[in-house]
C-alpha cells in the first residue's frame, strides 16, 4: 500500500513539473517573439537607451499592466525631424502617425509631438517621440502590449 502511494505521488510529481515546464517553454515563447518584434524597430546607434521594462508572459498575470508588454525609452541627444519615420519603416506592420513629427511653436513645457501607432495579430504597437522644450534633446518611447479580446 505504501509503494502504490508513493509511487502515485511521484507521477504526480513528475507530470507537474513537466507541465510547469510546457508552460514555461510556450510563454518563454511569446515573450521571446515580442522583443524579437521589439528588435525590429530602425533605433539609431546614437540613441541612448535611458529605461526598459519587460513583462514576460504569464500563464495567470496578475497586474494592471497586461502581460507580455515591454517599453524602453531613448534619449536621442538631438532635435529629431520627420527621419522618424524611418526607425518604423521596416517593422513590418503598419504604423500610422497622428501627424507631422515637428514641435508646434505656441506649445510650452513637455509635449508629445508625434505618436505612431500600429497593431497586428498579437500586439499593440505604440512609438511616442516627445520634447521637453524648443531646441532641447528629444526623447523617444516604444511599448509594445499583448493584444486583448
Amino acid at each position: 500500500m505504501k509503494h502504490k502511494l508513493w509511487l502515485t505521488f511521484a507521477v504526480i510529481l513528475v507530470l507537474a513539473a513537466t507541465a510547469h515546464f510546457m508552460v514555461r517553454s510556450a510563454e518563454d515563447k511569446v515573450t521571446d517573439q515580442m522583443l524579437s518584434q521589439a528588435n525590429r524597430f530602425a533605433i539609431p546607434a546614437d540613441w541612448k537607451l535611458i529605461d526598459e521594462i519587460v513583462r514576460p508572459e504569464r500563464f495567470m498575470c496578475i497586474s494592471t499592466n497586461p502581460c507580455p508588454s515591454m517599453s524602453r525609452r531613448w534619449e536621442t541627444g538631438k532635435e529629431l525631424t520627420d527621419n522618424v519615420t524611418a526607425v518604423v519603416s521596416g517593422v513590418g506592420v503598419e504604423m500610422t502617425a497622428d501627424g507631422p513629427s515637428k514641435r508646434q511653436p505656441n506649445v510650452i513645457g513637455n509635449s508629445t509631438i508625434c505618436l505612431f501607432t500600429g497593431k497586428d495579430g498579437e500586439f499593440n504597437y505604440w512609438l511616442s517621440v516627445a520634447s521637453p522644450g524648443p531646441g532641447e534633446p528629444q526623447k523617444v518611447g516604444l511599448n509594445i502590449r499583448a493584444r486583448t479580446l
